[in-house]
């Protein structure tokens, strides 16, 4: 297990901190009414509490542990690469379903909209997955996935069965943290590192 290095702290660091606790014990209090009401069931719990674990993990450890940074990061993508799994099987039920998650907005603009969310999901699945520009892809994880929630709730949708407030805020802690174990970046932090030869002379 990695530990960070003691560094100055990101200035959004709290308020994500703040954001991702907020979003974990609304979705712990959801969690623990649908077992008291409905039951378990594995085929609605299991993505939720995967991801709701990983992030309560992050968030006990206020994103300090380099390994649990990248097993969020790395749910991240699998959570894009799930949502994107048969999409293009069905291109067409996507768009129903945009439609459904947008119905605030003109149904002609609709298609255009699906096309753009699946070009950023695939672009950041590939970031989040391989760690490149980590921290960027973690921003925009966190604006893809805000917007994703709050247009479910809007359009009267639970985002809960995704846990998608805590993977977008997560993605905003991510953001403010080293999640860069095991990735392309710590090999490009590597290679930029400065080589001292063991035979130099002063």
């Amino acid at each position: 297990m990695t530990i960070t290095k003691r560094r100055e702290q990101h200035p959004y660091r709290m308020p994500a901190l703040i954001a991702l606790t907020a979003a974990l014990s609304a979705q712990i209090v959801w969690t623990v009414w649908q077992l008291m009401t409905a039951g378990f069931s594995f085929a609605v719990f299991w993505r939720p509490v995967a991801f709701t674990t990983v992030f309560l993990l992050v968030a006990i450890t206020r994103g300090t542990v380099r390994f649990i940074n990248a097993l969020g990061r790395i749910m991240i993508a699998s959570a894009f690469l799930l949502a994107l799994w048969n999409r293009f099987d069905d291109f067409s039920r996507f768009i129903r379903y945009a439609g459904q998650v947008l119905s605030f907005m003109p149904p002609a603009i609709v298609p255009f909209l699906a096309l753009i969310a699946t070009a950023s999901e695939v672009g950041l699945c590939i970031a989040m997955f391989f760690g490149f520009k980590t921290r960027w892809a973690s921003a925009g994880s966190a604006i893809l996935l805000f917007l994703f929630a709050t247009s479910m709730v809007i359009s009267g949708l639970s985002q809960f069965d995704w846990a998608v407030y805590v993977l977008a805020a997560g993605a905003f802690m991510l953001a403010t943290v080293d999640a860069t174990l095991l990735s392309i970046d710590s090999i490009m932090a590597w290679r930029e590192q400065p080589w001292n030869s063991p035979v130099a002379t002063n």
